[in-house]
């Protein structure tokens, strides 16, 4: 009853029932310190970009948030699965948004743990800003007109961890001994990405080939993840392994631990394995779009 006709029709969120869709791009929704190029901290601004249906009616829809890969060091929220992807979904009905994150440049010549969890630290801290954003906006302007009771994070690879990470890493108790002493300067929990005073918790996971730094993060009751994954995947690993990047191998636990996990613990998870596949081979297909929102 909480849903007009128009969401209920059986279409609409599972079909593209809408042939155009309007792009609002670099939107600002935060600021945070980054490293610069000479090593120097500097203030970077961070922008997004909102997918709607064209000429859609329904009040309250719900919003897919979506960061892009490349390995924390490139990509951009323009690149072209995260343009496919966001008007595949706004096209259904649904609002979507393509963020930037924070790279993390010295990855390349500091490749080690500290730096790559600062790395994913960092993209999570700016993924919550991006839903604060997006809450306080509902709440002021109601500019996109999201239910903020169902808004859902994901991506692709470096995305995806983020999002995979965001979602269960959500305790100081958590945090890997060795961050500790960086974590508070980073921002703790939620970081200093904009926004502040709003709420920046989401209701389920997109995981497009990412991974999640310990299994034992993942409790009773946490929010739902669907996960699509080749088990030969040859960079960020389908199960219990490590994660080759840029000369570290760094243990992480792919899409098959993390929904194995899920489900011994009666949270809601599903798995989509593409057999025989490497990394994101898939990316942009309709089978993976279709797997998403059946979930």
């Amino acid at each position: 009853l909480l849903f007009t006709q128009e969401e209920c029709d059986g279409s609409r969120y599972q079909e593209e029932i809408f042939s155009n869709v309007n792009v609002t791009s670099g939107i600002y929704y935060g600021t945070n310190m980054n490293q610069g190029i000479f090593g120097n901290e500097v203030e970077q601004d961070l922008y997004l970009d909102v997918y709607e249906p064209a000429g859609d009616s329904v009040e309250d829809r719900p919003l897919i948030i979506l960061l892009f890969g490349g390995s924390f060091i490139g990509g951009s929220r323009t690149s072209s699965n995260m343009v496919s992807l966001c008007t595949a979904y706004a096209k259904m009905g649904y609002v979507a948004a393509a963020i930037d994150y924070r790279l993390t440049t010295e990855l390349i010549f500091l490749a080690n743990e500290t730096t790559a969890y600062i790395a994913a630290t960092k993209a999570i801290h700016d993924l919550k800003g991006a839903i604060r954003f997006f809450r306080m906006n509902d709440e002021l302007y109601n500019d996109y007109r999201i239910d903020e009771s169902r808004i859902y994070a994901g991506g692709v690879s470096a995305g995806a961890i983020t999002a995979v990470n965001a979602g269960y890493l959500n305790s100081v108790e958590e945090v890997p001994s060795f961050l500790m002493d960086e974590y508070d300067s980073l921002g703790g929990i939620e970081g200093d990405s904009g926004n502040e005073g709003y709420d920046s918790h989401f209701h389920g996971v997109i995981n497009l080939c990412g991974a999640i730094g310990d299994y034992n993060w993942i409790v009773e009751g946490d929010i739902p993840i669907v996960s699509i994954h080749g088990d030969e995947d040859s960079i960020v690993p389908y199960g219990d392994g490590l994660i080759t990047l840029f000369g570290l191998n760094m243990q992480v636990y792919g899409s098959f631990v993390i929904n194995e996990t899920m489900i011994a613990l009666g949270n809601n998870s599903a798995l989509y394995t593409f057999f025989g596949e490497d990394h994101i081979s898939f990316s942009g297909s309709s089978e993976a779009m279709d797997i998403t929102v059946d979930f």
